[in-house]
This record gives C-alpha cells, structure tokens and sequence, in this order.
C-alpha cells in the first residue's frame, strides 16, 4: 500500500490521491506554477524497476528516490522531456539503477499548458 505524503498543489475535489484509482474521471490536478510535486510513501522499502504515469498536459518530468521514511536525500532516477502531447499521455519510465525506494518523488518540471493533471501511477 502507498500514500501521498506530500504535494505542492492541493484541489479538494482533485485529490492528491486520486492518482491511485483506476476511474479517468478522477485526478490530481496542479495548480499553474511548475515545477509541481508529489510525494508517494510506501509501507515497506520497494525496489522499483519501472513507472508508469497516466497524464494529461506534462513536458517534462522528473522521478527522484529516497530510500528512508524522512524524504531526505533523493537521488534522481528519471527524467523525460518533450512529452507527446493531445490527449490522455503514458509516461514509461525504466529505472536503470533498480533502487530501493521508500518514498518517491514525481516532480513536473514543465508543462505544455498553465495546468496538468495526473491521473494514475503505476509502479513495478
């Protein structure tokens, strides 16, 4: 199980944790200023070899690993730019290093539009 720690950007009715259910309807959206932040903790050190996120409206992201529960240290992992655009995006990001990952650190660095909305993260 995992939770959103933290985010920079807060929509009571596009929750943070919307990125964790399965209904398109449902989402995390930004509030306009980049870059934007989600902070994902899990319950018990994962080592993670791929990420995949459903969005809308990124550019630029950025994946950041920490391997202990004080979100301290990240260690930039992966990082995609000049993301497709129109319509719903599937940003697949292979982590190289395999790492051991406590909380996990999506950064949105640039976006195509004042706003960006993430829809679903997957991890593997």
């Amino acid at each position: 199980m995992s939770s959103v720690v933290f985010s920079s950007s807060y929509d009571e009715k596009n929750s943070p944790n919307n990125i964790f259910t399965s209904n398109n309807k449902e989402f995390f959206s930004t509030t306009g200023m980049f870059p934007q932040e989600l902070c994902i903790q899990f319950d018990t050190i994962k080592n993670l070899n791929k990420i995949n996120i459903k969005s809308y409206g990124i550019k630029k992201i950025e994946i950041l690993t920490s391997e202990n529960d004080s979100a301290m240290n990240f260690s930039k992992e992966a990082e995609q730019d000049n993301i497709k655009n129109g319509g719903l995006q599937t940003i697949s990001l292979n982590l190289a290093k395999k790492p051991k990952v406590k909380v996990l650190k999506i950064e949105i660095l640039e976006g195509y539009e004042d706003f960006c909305s993430i829809h679903k993260v997957d991890v593997a």
